[in-house]
């Protein structure tokens, strides 16, 4: 005769095992969407500084030889799409630097009514610790952020 729970000996330390690899791919997993959230976040501030800059972009010749549009009550000038586009390219590489974006690239820089910047600016992130849960993104992920910024 068997004692009795003999043929339970050694399940435990499998179980054990299991949810360990289990809790260790969940960190992983959170610490890569959490590496997402915050180049998202850094690339949303590289934007909104990229559109206040370039909503200072103003075209000067134009405005001192009296070809460009008065200001309004709101106060906002005429933008230069040429000097926004200078002035971005300018400061892309400062701030990407600056924010650890080395990647980052200015993909648009357009103003839809000549008085408000829009700045579109993108990264391509690659998940942390190249998991095997993440292969569908093995080629990285593409972020973008977009921010606009009104001349005054």
């Amino acid at each position: 005769m068997r004692p009795r729970g003999a043929e339970d000996q050694g399940s435990v330390s499998l179980l054990t095992l299991g949810f360990a690899v289990l809790a260790i791919l969940l960190i992983l997993v959170v610490a890569s969407a959490t590496q997402l959230q915050l180049e998202r976040t850094r690339l949303t501030q590289m934007a909104d500084e990229l559109a206040i800059d370039a909503a200072d972009a103003m075209d000067i010749p134009a405005y001192y030889a009296g070809s460009a549009e008065r200001p309004t009550d709101q106060a906002a000038v005429d933008l230069a799409p040429a000097s926004m586009r200078t002035v971005v390219d300018a400061h892309v590489a400062e701030y990407a630097h600056r924010l650890r974006l080395d990647d980052a690239v200015a993909v648009a820089v357009v103003s839809p009514d000549g008085k408000t910047a829009v700045v579109t600016v993108a990264i391509v992130v690659r998940p942390l610790f190249g998991l095997e849960a993440l292969l569908p993104w093995t080629d990285g992920i593409r972020l973008t952020a977009t921010s606009s910024a009104r001349a005054h």
